[in-house]
């Protein structure tokens, strides 16, 4: 009665049998009733007549071991139980099923043992039970029902696709559908259902010979596409003509500032450029030429690497430009500070000494960025939801920005404590107009860039950083070498339009001090033709 009630009252369940072990029930040596279903009916008989269900080779063998387990209370869970293989009943139920059987245990009281007196089992029907082939879960918990999931993973869904399973269509291959992996879309268009059948795609591999691996494929998305529809564009490509026209450009501006370099050094005995420290110049044009090859670095594809590199040049440059020049100022500055009965001799020697330990301290700082906190690589999206990668620096960029500002304002500093020095050529006003340039024009250009137009696209980032580099690099230049150049063309001579007076020049290495009639008060006169000479290390 027990066998029959499990069957009747459970629609899952096509069968169920209790084994008894030998010598349990006392009317036979081995029993075990079965009760099944057959034509809506429920049917009953005992097996043991025509099979011997403890032979070894049966499930009876896998029960049995349990007795090897010690336990304390006469307790069966589900795990103790045992499922076996799908498996087609033929000559019985002619269908589809899978077998669970559990220990039955008699717990001794009088010695405290648990004995095993044989085997409860039931046959679930799997015709109207689904056949799950995707991939399991990893983060789920199937610890309870892993025997039902031998089917995991035997689905015939493409790489460019996931497996999505299908309910209700009972135990049958192929009830899935193969929906597209995100950064794929599905190639036809105009089809309702945007995923590839699991019945269509089984058949297709089950009786085709030559297989066609491409023919149920996703299609990979345009490049920067986290997931799409089709192959529409996500990423906003720059201008090619911009791209072509902008290097070009500064090509020109590597060159000319090269040509400079070269004139420089050619008429380096010429007094316009002999009082200025020919090796400063050449210093400023190094500066120049490194801040300019970084937007070289702008027109690669963005990553870590290409991200990491471009601070160096960038910021080096900066401070190998730009300390060049507040050098030259900062000799200006105590030579005109000291007093006014002593004259000063710092020689370029003395300055690069100075001028080394700030490219030292640029490059510490450079170092410890790169190695404490590497840049990332941000998605701006524009104004037509496009979107471009640009590189992101996070503290570092403010820190270093921060610390350019200071030094430039330092700079600025030292330009207002010689405003009314005399200098061969009026150079202290030219390098003046440099650091002005740099603190105003350049803020305003790297806070534009940065903060109002960064979302306008690739193209206007190339163009703004172009006119920033043109700002601190071109303008600069032209302010110092122009007016020099001039000089030299001109074949200016300084005793044509000032007085001569025979001293040490604020390069310290010209003899000859001239001072203009109309400018030089009469204390600087003084200073200059005093007779002691004072050197500053």
């Amino acid at each position: 009665m027990l066998v029959r009630n499990n069957v009747q009252f459970d629609s899952l369940i096509f069968g169920s049998a209790i084994a008894f072990e030998s010598g349990v029930y006392s009317k036979y040596p081995l029993f075990c009733p079965y009760a099944y279903k057959k034509n809506n009916t429920v049917r009953s008989h005992d097996i043991a007549v025509n099979y011997n269900y403890l032979d070894p080779t049966t499930e009876w063998e896998n029960n049995s071991m349990l007795l090897e387990t010690t336990v304390t209370k006469p307790l069966a869970l589900l795990k103790d139980g045992h499922w076996t293989y799908p498996y087609f009943d033929c000559g019985g139920g002619d269908i589809w099923m899978v077998t669970y059987s559990s220990p039955i245990f008699f717990f001794d009281q009088r010695n405290d043992t648990l004995q095993f007196r044989g085997v409860a089992t039931i046959d679930i029907e799997m015709t109207n039970i689904d056949i799950n082939q995707c991939d399991a879960d990893p983060t789920s918990d199937q610890t309870e029902s892993k025997e039902l999931d031998m089917f995991r993973g035997t689905h015939k869904c493409a790489a460019t696709t996931k497996c999505v399973a299908k309910h209700g269509l009972g135990f049958r291959t192929g009830a899935y559908d193969c929906y597209c992996e995100d950064g794929y879309y599905f190639p036809y268009a105009n089809a309702e259902h945007k995923a590839f059948n699991g019945t269509e795609v089984e058949e297709y591999f089950r009786y085709q010979r030559n297989v066609d691996q491409t023919l149920f494929m996703c299609i990979k998305c345009a490049p920067g596409c986290d997931t799409c529809v089709d192959g529409s564009p996500c990423l906003r490509r720059s201008s090619e003509v911009i791209r072509l026209l902008m290097m070009i450009l500064m090509v020109f501006t590597i060159a000319a500032i090269c040509i400079v370099s070269g004139v420089t050094f050619m008429y380096r005995k010429q007094l316009a450029i002999k009082t200025a420290s020919p090796l400063f110049l050449q210093l400023m044009c190094l500066g120049g030429i490194l801040s300019c090859f970084q937007y070289f670095i702008l027109f690669l594809d963005v990553s870590l690497i290409v991200c990491t590199i471009r601070i160096w040049p960038l910021h080096l440059g900066f401070f190998v430009m730009y300390g060049s020049l507040i050098m030259k100022t900062w000799r200006i500055s105590v030579i005109f500070s000291v007093g006014t009965t002593k004259r000063i001799h710092l020689p370029d020697q003395m300055l690069i000494q100075r001028f080394g330990i700030i490219v030292a301290i640029a490059f510490c700082l450079l170092m410890s960025w790169t190695l404490t906190r590497p840049p990332t690589i941000e998605t701006i999206k524009t104004d037509d939801t496009l979107k471009f990668y640009v590189c992101s620096y996070g503290v570092w960029e403010y820190a270093f920005t921060g610390v350019e500002v200071a030094f430039l304002l330092y700079g600025g500093y030292l330009c207002y404590t010689v405003r009314k020095a005399p200098a061969h050529f009026n150079e202290s006003k030219h390098i003046t107009w440099s650091v002005y340039n740099a603190i105003i024009l350049g803020t305003f250009m790297a806070l534009v860039t940065r903060f109002i137009l960064i979302s306008s696209g690739p193209d206007m980032l190339y163009l703004l950083n172009f006119i920033q580099i043109q700002v601190y690099v071109t303008v600069t230049m032209a302010f110092i070498f122009a007016p020099k150049f001039w000089a030299v063309y001109k074949k200016v001579d300084i005793s044509e339009t000032s007085t001569n007076v025979i001293t040490q020049t604020i390069t310290g290495r010209v003899k000859q001090t001239n001072v203009f009639p109309q400018q030089a008060k009469p204390e600087v006169k003084k200073t200059m033709t005093a007779g002691t000479q004072t050197n500053i290390i």
